[in-house]
């Protein structure tokens, strides 16, 4: 039945929320759900941001991507025209695979300014845009945590 799901139309998009556009290659099995992973923690870091941002998704919209690609791309309104899309994030030419696919970490300061998001809103969010995924950081903050 999962199948079909991937067949389905998308739902209409709010012609007044942002959305992330991203192809991936289909060859990656796992690339669709880590898209979808990425949306979610973009999405929310976003409404930490603003709460009332709704960001929608779009996968693989022209059904075609390009072999290996991993490109992530956020539009302020619903649109066709590529030249409105601000691309966060090209995947193409990182090697190896894994490092194709980014950490929120890695989009959401280039999402921010997309969205004309102020830095300063996030400096008093809930938000911490350190990437905590490197140990070294990780361990730092602990530290920090500790005193």
């Amino acid at each position: 039945m999962a199948h079909l799901s991937l067949n389905k139309a998308p739902p209409p998009l709010n012609p007044h929320q942002p959305v992330l556009y991203i192809e991936c290659c289909r060859a990656q099995t796992d690339y669709r759900k880590r898209a979808s992973e990425l949306h979610a923690s973009l999405a929310e870091a976003l409404r930490a941001l603003q709460p009332d941002l709704q960001l929608q998704l779009r996968i693989n919209e022209n059904n075609m991507p390009r072999l290996g690609a991993f490109e992530v791309a956020i539009a302020t309104r619903p649109t066709d025209d590529h030249s409105q899309r601000q691309v966060l994030w090209t995947g193409l030419q990182r090697v190896p695979v894994s490092a194709k696919v980014p950490h929120v970490d890695d989009i959401i300061a280039p999402a921010c300014m997309a969205l004309k998001l102020r830095h300063s809103q996030a400096g008093t969010s809930n938000i911490d845009l350190v990437r905590t995924s490197d140990g070294d950081i990780r361990k730092i903050l602990q530290r920090r945590s500790l005193q």
